[in-house]
């Protein structure tokens, strides 16, 4: 898979790391909810530069993968600061380096809007995941039609996604995670951000049924 532009994700790094104490303060309370469901055996894909890591439980044996050498740099630096066991892989979401009923949890915010392709994203995530297990998640997606923010993403989707490495605006994820997580519990959200094309989100989780 293409490699991003070191340009682009040296700026993409800089920037969600000085973006930390933002997203603490508008997605803090919902991972605290969020993150309690986890098992102990957890893999977080597109772990960024470590804004999760306050909030899994102590213990918990943590296995990251992300595609950016620039976000893991930042990472790794905080990782030293989490009493967590933790495991660091580069790589990306559609091809994920595991063996199949591998995670008790699988962990993906703000990671499927950029992923090339999510349908192969999250066919991998069900498979590494064991039956049983928890899949939780924290995306923006598509805002309803004719909102004033529906409106704002038309006019910025092409721009955005070649500024953020692909993070597309305009795509449904909800949806996407219902075919493979049919029982998946979510809620839609709109965040009063300065991030207009960004202020929808989905909250959730679902669970890998049993075959």
């Amino acid at each position: 898979m293409k490699k991003s532009c070191g340009c682009k994700s040296k700026f993409n790094a800089v920037f969600m790391k000085n973006l930390e104490w933002y997203l603490h303060h508008v997605y803090g309370n919902y991972k605290r909810s969020l993150f309690s469901k986890l098992g102990k055996n957890v893999l977080e894909i597109g772990a960024g530069t470590g804004t999760n890591l306050p909030y899994y439980r102590e213990g918990t044996q943590l296995t990251v993968v992300e595609p950016s050498r620039d976000m893991l740099n930042y990472f790794l630096e905080k990782a030293k600061d989490h009493p967590l066991r933790i495991y660091v892989r580069e790589g990306y979401a559609e091809e994920l380096p595991f063996e199949d009923n591998s995670f008790d949890s699988v962990v993906s915010t703000l990671v499927l809007c950029s992923v090339h392709s999510p349908v192969k994203a999250l066919k991998e995530i069900k498979r590494v995941l064991k039956p049983g297990g928890t899949f939780v998640f924290i995306e923006h997606v598509k805002a309803p039609d004719f909102t004033l923010t529906a409106k704002v993403q038309d006019l910025v989707q092409a721009g955005w996604k070649w500024l953020f490495e692909g993070c597309d605006v305009k795509r449904d994820t909800g949806k996407l995670i219902k075919s493979f997580f049919p029982d998946a519990k979510y809620r839609m959200v709109k965040f009063n951000s300065p991030f207009i094309p960004v202020n929808y989100h989905i909250i959730g989780y679902g669970t890998k049924q049993p075959d």
